[in-house]
């Protein structure tokens, strides 16, 4: 497979090329963004970027390999504490956690293997000024020597040839593309191939996996995007790593690089890439999620377990972007010995984007947060969240069945206040109340069966809250909420959206008007 053209001195690479896949993509766009980061191009070359099209050529006094070589040295660094430093990702020096975060990803990922980065065998480590508070905390790192992409080590490209020249047939490494099967023989690719892929490693975000189940093996993910035009893209990756504290993107931080699922990194990202510009009308069109975690039958290497196409498309992506847009989404936890460890506050974002991209309604299993008591207490503290993705939501049957729970709640408030003020309970007497029925009602939810059982609670819990009158925002909506909550295969779908109706209440100033029949 050709996948560019080689000429006397000159290399030519074309975004729309037949042969192309997502991975040869997502690295022309990392291979931009490093040519248009750079200040001055290495001596004795000449680059040309437009929205398609890169093109490289070098002085006849070079040969090939040397022009190869000082590409590489430009475009694979080191900072001076022996830091992974790709000038690609246009980072700004001041950005210690961003630049730590990325180094010990690419670690764990591209450069698992400590021969792809050989280093000192101690880690160093450094303080962090925390967000929350004065107190700093540790981070850990190693330092590493060299990595694979500065020579291009496991791929050939540099073997035999005395004159200059590079061997035609090179070898794809898993430093190149993470989780790649070897098998019984090398993956091998043309020369100009390799050379590309090996900018696969500027262009892919890599988050870490923390999700809400324990159970799981997965460990990172590495979003590899599906780059359309490589000067948007280049440009949107370079703001994403703005130093301002109060950027508005989500995956430019040490904090925004730890995620529940690689569902939620992805959309992160792709979101943080729409802010940026690079998605309006072409840019990038979608990512795939490389999940990388332990296998059962390697237990040394962390090997690709999934991978998952993600796009942006999706009708209720505003319910993902209103629960991802806390910027303190993340706590950090410390250790006896004051080493950070981030986790995710909750995991209402990352429930959102796994459903979406799997094709399911975004509530589905929302019932999983809810669960526990202590799963529930810790999603009242997310009211913010839930309150945005409440009035982000779309679907008009969602809307009516969350209006008339809302609308139920609010009178069942008001009566529990004049319940307290009537039996003289004091301040907190009317909290304590609604703490009871607020339980009380989740377990009623959670006990039900069928979508028969769960439709006669909410009829009886409307009534009730209107002491038998009907709700006004049941009446408007009737015949779409019959229809609905009578449905079987609707039972799971009801449910999960009556227990998001109970934590996403925004109490009102006043008693709504009730319309008694």
């Amino acid at each position: 497979m050709e996948v560019a053209t080689k000429t006397d001195n000159k290399l030519i690479y074309k975004l729309n090329e037949p042969g192309y896949t997502i991975y040869h993509r997502a690295a022309l766009g990392g291979l931009a963004s490093t040519i248009l980061a750079w200040d001055q191009p290495p001596e004795g070359m000449h680059f040309s970027v437009d929205e398609e099209t890169i093109e490289i050529t070098w002085a006849s006094s070079l040969s090939e390999k040397e022009a190869i070589e000082r590409l590489l040295a430009a475009s694979f660094k080191l900072t001076d504490d022996k830091i992974i430093d790709l000038p690609g990702q246009g980072i700004d020096n001041d950005r210690a956690d961003l630049r730590v975060a990325v180094h010990n990803l690419l670690t764990q990922t591209f450069l698992q293997h400590p021969k792809m980065r050989p280093g000192e065998k101690s880690p160093r480590q450094f303080s962090l000024a925390s967000v929350d508070d004065e107190e700093a905390y540790i981070v850990s790192y190693k330092p590493i020597d060299r990595y694979a992409h500065q020579t291009a080590q496991g791929t050939g490209l540099f073997d035999g040839k005395k004159n200059g020249a590079l061997p035609s047939i090179c070898t794809i490494p898993q430093s190149i593309i993470p989780g790649a099967f070897t098998g019984a023989q090398a993956l091998n690719a043309s020369k100009e191939e390799v050379i590309l892929l090996l900018y696969l490693i500027v262009s892919c975000p890599i988050f870490q996996l923390r999700p809400k189940s324990q159970e799981t093996k997965a460990q990172s993910c590495v979003v590899v995007p599906n780059v359309i035009s490589l000067k948007r893209f280049a440009r949107a990756l370079h703001r994403l790593a703005v130093s301002d504290v109060q950027s508005p993107f989500k995956s430019n931080s040490m904090h925004g690089r730890v995620v529940g699922g690689a569902e939620e990194g992805a959309l992160r990202f792709l979101l943080d890439l729409r802010l940026a510009e690079a998605l309006h009308e072409e840019g990038v069109s979608g990512c795939q999620a490389i999940v990388m975690g332990k296998v059962a039958w390697d237990s040394n290497q962390i090997n690709r377990s999934m991978s998952i196409k993600i796009g942006l498309d999706y009708p209720e992506i505003d319910v993902f972007r209103a629960a991802n847009e806390k910027r303190d989404s993340t706590r950090l936890l410390r250790t006896k010995k004051k080493e950070g460890f981030i986790v995710p506050t909750n995991h209402i974002p990352e429930l959102v984007a796994t459903n979406l991209a799997h094709g399911r309604h975004w509530c589905t299993n929302f019932i999983s947060l809810m669960k526990e008591q202590e799963d529930f207490s810790k999603m009242l503290f997310a009211r913010e969240e839930l309150i945005r993705m409440k009035t982000a939501i779309k679907d008009e049957v969602d809307i009516a069945i969350i209006n008339a729970f809302h609308d139920a709640w609010n009178h069942t408030m008001w009566q529990l206040y004049e319940r307290a003020k009537h039996e003289h309970l004091g301040s907190g007497g009317a909290d304590r109340l609604i703490e009871k029925e607020r339980e009380k009602s989740r377990n009623a939810i959670l006990r039900t069966k069928t979508s028969d059982t769960l439709a006669a609670w909410f009829l009886r819990f409307c009534a009730n809250s209107t002491s038998g009158g009907s709700l006004s925002s049941i009446k408007k909506e009737s015949e779409i909420i019959r229809q609905f909550i009578f449905e079987p295969r609707n039972f799971e779908r009801f449910q999960n959206l009556c227990l998001f109706a109970m934590v996403s209440y925004e109490s009102k100033s006043k008693k709504t008007t009730t319309n008694q029949e």
